[in-house]
């Protein structure tokens, strides 16, 4: 099983190490046949947009379902859980506002029991939100899906190519439909089979927990949850490699029962709202000129595996790529020094400087992972 999730804070550098640099490191969301227009994609993607919330972890979709519930996956989920028990509050985005989560249910050791499925309760409703109605039906299999996500993007000749934080859409055709999972692969355009789709895609790293949606009578049913894929020991987003999403039509009880307050008292089942005294995360920024920030841009190396440090927004905000990773948003702090806009103890300090440009970085997160040290490329 490969889990769509990433090597964030507490294991993302000391993976580094053992990485190969086999992704291209160059932030360019969801993996696209080749042969059709970018434009398509991200049409597909804006008749969907209202039912969608951004987890802001920074990678993770959900499905708004509900009044104030978003369903997503559970290895999602997880990490909100985290922020929770260290006394932090948490924001995701709908339609590009920030929604507080004051409840997550999940099942606990759900990747043992394989149910990667959880509910997000928001504490205030979303504005101008839609709700997409659960898939209760267990006639899946042949149906026309749309996923959608701002994950990684890519096609299946060069698979995972970065991000843009673009919304695309893409549609595939369901395979197969198991107890938890529904399935179906990532087909070339010249491939003679039936369930080849004009605008066929996969979801790509990032848009875990994201939706696979069935439309019927114009009603949008979320019939999936992005969960992993299989690929068939080859990499990530490459035609022939194949999706498993949660099969959500086989959870309507629990989901009814967990959104009316009915959910039966078991171990099995985790509920956690944040302590009273939870508080937001917010780095202390300072102001930046753009010719400063101009002398951290390059490719750093920590043995095999090169971080990109790059700019956005006519060089106002500074961002760190890993490969496999989305990319992060950091805060000027002080000199030379950066903060994580969204996780806790994860900082950039750049040294030794010479001839205008920085040679070293120095990567840390929290304890135990400490930090490591980058040399530029």
């Amino acid at each position: 099983m490969h889990l769509k999730k990433y090597l964030l804070i507490g294991s993302l550098l000391l993976t580094l190490t053992s990485f190969s640099d086999t992704h291209s490191t160059t932030p360019n969301p969801i993996l696209t046949r080749h042969d059709k227009e970018e434009a398509e994609f991200l049409k597909i993607a804006e008749q969907f947009e209202k039912y969608m919330c951004h987890l802001n972890l920074p990678d993770c979709e959900g499905t708004i379902v509900a009044d104030q519930w978003v369903l997503s996956a559970a290895h999602c989920a997880e990490l909100v859980v985290e922020k929770f028990n260290a006394k932090r509050k948490h924001f995701v985005i709908i339609n590009d506002l920030e929604v507080e989560v004051d409840k997550v249910i999940m099942y606990n050791d759900w990747e043992e029991r394989q149910a990667d499925i959880a509910l997000l309760h928001l504490k205030t409703k979303p504005t101008d939100a839609m709700q997409g109605k659960l898939y209760v039906d267990e006639d899946e299999v042949d149906k026309l899906i749309y996923m959608v996500g701002k994950g990684d993007k890519g096609d299946g000749l060069v698979g995972v190519n970065g991000n843009d934080g673009k919304q695309r859409g893409a549609t595939n055709r369901i395979e197969t439909a198991t107890e938890k999972w529904l399935s179906w692969t990532f087909d070339h355009p010249d491939t003679q089979t039936k369930y080849l789709t004009e605008y066929e895609g996969i979801s790509g790293p990032g848009d875990s927990g994201g939706p696979a949606f069935i439309l019927k009578n114009d009603t949008v049913y979320l019939a999936g949850i992005s969960a992993w894929q299989d690929t068939k020991g080859g990499e990530e987003g490459l035609y022939g490699v194949i999706e498993n999403y949660t099969r959500v039509s086989q959870y309507i009880q629990w989901i009814q029962e967990e959104m009316t307050g009915n959910g039966s008292e078991s171990e099995a089942i985790l509920r956690v709202a944040p302590s009273p005294d939870a508080t937001v995360y917010k780095p202390k920024a300072i102001d930046i000129d753009s010719k400063t920030l101009k002398q951290y841009v390059g490719e750093y190396v920590i043995k095999k595996t090169t971080l990109k440090v790059y700019t956005k927004e006519n060089d106002t905000k500074l961002y760190l790529f890993v490969p496999t990773n989305p990319e992060f948003d950091f805060i000027a702090t002080g000199e030379h020094k950066f903060a994580s806009k969204l996780f806790e103890g994860f900082q950039l300090e750049f040294k030794n400087r010479e001839n205008g440009v920085f040679n070293e970085l120095i990567v840390t997160q929290p304890e135990p992972d400490g930090a490591f040290k980058a040399v530029r490329k």
